[in-house]
């Protein structure tokens, strides 16, 4: 499990730094050219606060409560346990608002543990939802606590 995460956490960054090193120059130039790619685009600001309330409780993994999961508080804290009840990292959750090529915006809950991207997961379409996917990948899958199985 950890090597999953791991690798997904290489790929999020490798992405953010492809995204993130160009300038704006760069940028404004393939804009114009019409050679911009979706991942060249994509900016990422912080909105102002954010409303962490829908994300409190227990996440596991893939739904069964033997598994790993996140822990998350109301104001964003979030707390990495293992599968066998150990701390793995203590981080926050963001808020963060991205623009697709198209002009189109949209929330990611991004996790970092420090300055390091850890996971993202989309903002859910449903108001009351009980399950994360992680990025575009949806590979990590959590369950909130009251609907996973012993």
């Amino acid at each position: 499990m950890k090597k999953i995460l791991l690798l997904i956490c290489l790929l999020a960054i490798s992405m953010l730094f492809a995204a993130g090193c160009q300038s704006a120059e760069q940028s404004s130039e393939k804009k114009a050219s019409g050679t911009d790619t979706e991942a060249a685009t994509r900016e990422v600001t912080v909105p102002e606060k954010a409303d962490y309330t829908k994300y409190a409780g227990d996440w596991y993994v893939d739904g069964s409560l033997e598994n790993g999961h996140l822990s998350i508080d109301a104001e964003g804290n979030v707390v990495s346990y293992s599968y066998e009840g150990t701390v793995n990292y203590e981080g926050v959750l963001k808020r963060e608002e991205y623009e697709n090529p198209d002009g189109t915006k949209g929330y990611l809950y991004n996790i970092y543990d420090g300055s390091e991207l850890v996971i993202g997961f989309y903002e859910p379409e449903e108001e009351d939802f009980y399950e994360l996917y992680s990025g575009q990948d949806g590979e990590v899958h959590y369950v909130r606590s009251d609907h996973c199985e012993p």
